[in-house]
């Protein structure tokens, strides 16, 4: 998915550095140009513009207690600028009803291998398996400071949307797949201080290329997981009018096989709406995806309304967006037969409030 509001503020974050020559238009790509996704080396950083590793994912502690996690890093290299890394955590809290955030970054040499450190802050493979390690430190928007150590390991082969590579005109193009069933295990430390054993499932986006996104509209971006062990990823684009301008996703059958979801294939409703007491802005709440084609309608309920990003006293973080982990009832179910997370941006202010 295009992270376009996250890449505005690294764009103000690797400026403050110095300052930076005209960017080139970016190269039309041509078939003889595009390198196949090889797996162990495509998971590391790569010599782009911009690149991404978005995880989210769904966590139970032995009492049954319910957690969802986002951790993104950001990377991105401009001409004459150091490299910035922007890292985001979150924690979702389902039955304590807390949701803590926080924001870490920095700027030095770009970033070799699989193996990054926002301040503290780790993200790495060690051959068999991605682990996280991440520590919130109290302060606006960590209340209470949660903490995670995992570790990561694919269930499935990645998925590569539209072949692996896709294309956004005069803006660029991007290498873009998802590692979307990978086993969790690992400790969260929880509201009281305590940490507490937790297993479970999680998400993994990577994109990389040579794309600089203007920021116009937003979009809205779903990741489902079903206990059939069928996946979906899509994402509705917006333009400057709030109009739809594109819409994109990958169907990821038991067995692994991709099938491309077209924008005559999917339809994506909003059944609610929540008011932001931080940033005053309304987000969709509720949502129900129609596939015809597949014979599946999903209804997506938030398991917490308050997933909002809006960083308060945070220096380079971007703008507000919310982010949140959903319960997922395939064709009428009464009850959850899947998980999934929502990525809503283009509805805050710039500037959000610090409440």
């Amino acid at each position: 998915m295009l992270r376009r509001t996250v890449l505005l503020a690294f764009m103000s974050l690797t400026a403050c550095a110095g300052p930076t020559a005209p960017l080139p238009p970016a190269a039309t790509p041509t078939p003889a140009t595009i390198t196949p996704i090889t797996f162990p080396r495509d998971l590391a950083a790569h010599d782009a513009l911009t690149e991404w590793w978005y995880y989210t994912g769904h966590l139970q502690a032995q009492d049954g207690r319910r957690f969802g996690f986002e951790f993104t890093i950001f990377q991105l290299r401009r001409q004459n600028s150091p490299t910035g890394l922007l890292a985001h955590f979150a924690v979702t809290d389902v039955d304590g009803n807390v949701f803590s955030h926080q924001a870490r970054s920095i700027t030095g040499t770009p970033q070799e291998g699989f193996d990054f450190n926002v301040h503290g802050w780790r993200l790495s493979n060690d051959g068999s398996a991605d682990r996280i390690d991440a520590q919130m430190t109290a302060g606006p928007g960590t209340q209470p400071p949660y903490a995670l150590k995992l570790r990561l390991a694919d269930e499935k082969p990645p998925a590569l949307h539209h072949g692996g590579y896709i294309t956004y005109g005069d803006e660029g193009s991007s290498y873009y797949y998802s590692r979307a069933r990978l086993a969790v295990n690992g400790f969260l430390q929880d509201a009281s201080g305590a940490t507490i054993a937790v297993s479970g499932l999680a998400w993994n986006d990577h994109q990389w290329g040579d794309f600089v996104i203007s920021g116009v509209g937003g979009w809205e971006w779903f990741s489902v997981q079903l206990d059939t062990r069928t996946e979906l990823m899509l994402y509705v684009l917006r333009d400057g009018a709030g109009a739809t301008s594109s819409v994109f996703g990958s169907l990821i059958a038991p067995d692994g096989t991709v099938s491309d979801i077209g924008p005559g294939s999917v339809r994506a409703q909003a059944t609610g709406q929540w008011l932001s007491p931080h940033t005053l802005a309304t987000y969709p709440s509720g949502w129900q995806l129609d596939l015809p084609d597949q014979q599946l309608v999903l209804v997506l309920t938030p398991q917490l309304e308050d997933q909002e990003l809006y960083f308060p006293g945070a220096v380079f973080a971007g703008p507000a967006y919310w982010e949140g982990a959903v319960d997922v009832y395939v064709n009428g179910a009464p009850s959850p037969t899947g998980v999934g997370y929502v990525e809503l941006t283009g509805y805050a202010p710039a500037t959000p409030s610090t409440q």
